[in-house]
């Protein structure tokens, strides 16, 4: 799940600063890497709450 994560951000974060270089020319770090751990951060919550909660678990 992490590693599905970190891949999705990375692979976002790249392809927005490919498109931002080759629109105007430079690309502005902070935003991208600020876009990429929002994007980890959402996807990772995301798949997160994808996997249900075991309710029957013994007590100890």
């Amino acid at each position: 799940m992490l590693k599905k994560s970190i891949i999705t951000a990375l692979t976002i974060a790249i392809a927005f600063s490919l498109r931002e270089y080759f629109s105007t020319g430079n690309i502005r770090w902070i935003s991208s890497v600020l876009f990429a751990m929002i994007i980890f951060a959402f996807y990772f919550l995301w798949e997160w709450a994808k996997e249900p909660y075991d309710w029957h678990k013994k007590k100890r």
